[in-house]
């Protein structure tokens, strides 16, 4: 079956949506992982070569010259062989690539000498707003939105001198903005909302590391509200879904704010079928608790308590559900 015929099985109103969910699936290389990862090794090598040789050769001087050589070989690269899905295809599109983000990285030091170290934020966000539009990577869309977004909330809150709370308040604001994306299957914005939901994991750390503890600030009180309030818009009437309002709620009274937005990427990673986002959302659970656990100033007794008391409580929700 093609894609034409499986479109026709669509609804009308969601046939838009699906075409660009297929053409989002048509990206993907046949090739395995791990020929796709031998490759990338291979020309992060052969990048790396040419680099090297040709500093060797030239004055480092003057880096945007070399931004822009740099940059225009890897464009050429990727243009002249963005159709080819053979391994030579994928190697010298990788290698492209690579020679793009070291010319982004060039430009990049070029704006720290022009603009000062204490405005490397500002040099990031203009590379990575430049560089979206322009390059199809996903990888190097990525990589500059997450640099972006980490050294502007690093500005923010240094500057600022934010609290728990306040810092709170800009991971929830990221992940809410990262999980929009998702839910209107923008596809096209999928790395933005990978780099949001990694700058709200980096506030969460910073969060974690500068203020003890790290868990029981207001941004807790406002979770707890906010999935009362909503889930309960959305689903009145649903008795077993009234219970997982009122689990959810308790998670956000009970654990870090970190914690409970693991635990709703986890929810919309597995509602959507984004199994990344899904086993992304675990990680960050599983980080946000030991960041919890170590933060609690009590005895380990009662830190024991605080993690099985949820545990269990999803749990019963988990077995009352599926009944």
């Amino acid at each position: 079956m093609n894609n034409e015929q499986i479109l026709q099985q669509v609804e009308p109103a969601l046939r838009q949506q699906a075409k660009a969910f297929l053409l989002e699936q048509q990206k993907t290389s046949p090739l395995s992982f791990l020929l796709k990862a031998l490759l990338f090794v291979g020309a992060l090598c052969g990048a790396g070569l040419l680099v090297s040789g040709f500093f060797s050769l030239f004055s480092a001087r003057h880096f945007w010259v070399q931004g822009v050589l740099f940059t225009g070989a890897g464009w050429f690269f990727l243009y002249k062989w963005q159709a080819d899905q053979t391994a030579l295809g994928l190697f010298l599109r990788q290698l492209g690539g690579l020679f793009v983000l070291g010319g982004q990285i060039l430009f990049m030091s070029e704006l720290d000498t022009w603009l000062g170290y204490q405005y490397w934020w500002l040099a990031a966000l203009i590379i990575a707003a430049v560089s979206y539009p322009l390059f199809r990577s996903s990888f190097n869309r990525f990589f500059w939105c997450a640099l972006a977004v980490s050294l502007c909330c690093d500005k923010l809150i240094d500057d600022l001198s934010l609290g728990a709370t306040a810092c709170g308040l800009i991971g929830l604001v990221l992940f809410a903005a990262g999980a929009w994306i998702f839910i209107k299957r923008r596809f096209t914005f999928y790395p933005l909302a990978y780099a949001l939901l990694w700058g709200c994991a980096w506030v969460g750390g910073v969060d974690a590391f500068s203020h003890a503890p790290a868990c029981f600030n207001g941004v807790n009180w406002l979770l707890a509200v906010l999935a009362g309030v909503y889930l309960y818009k959305a689903l009145a009437g649903h008795k077993k879904r009234g219970l997982g309002v009122a689990v959810g709620a308790v998670c956000a009274l009970v654990l870090n704010w970190p914690s409970v937005l693991a635990l709703a990427g986890m929810y919309l990673g597995r509602r959507l079928r984004e199994n990344v986002l899904e086993w992304l959302a675990l990680a960050g659970l599983v980080c946000g608790l030991v960041v919890f656990y170590f933060s609690l100033n009590i005895s380990l007794t009662y830190k024991s308590l605080f993690l099985i008391g949820p545990g269990v409580l999803m749990l019963w929700a988990r077995s009352a559900y599926a009944k």
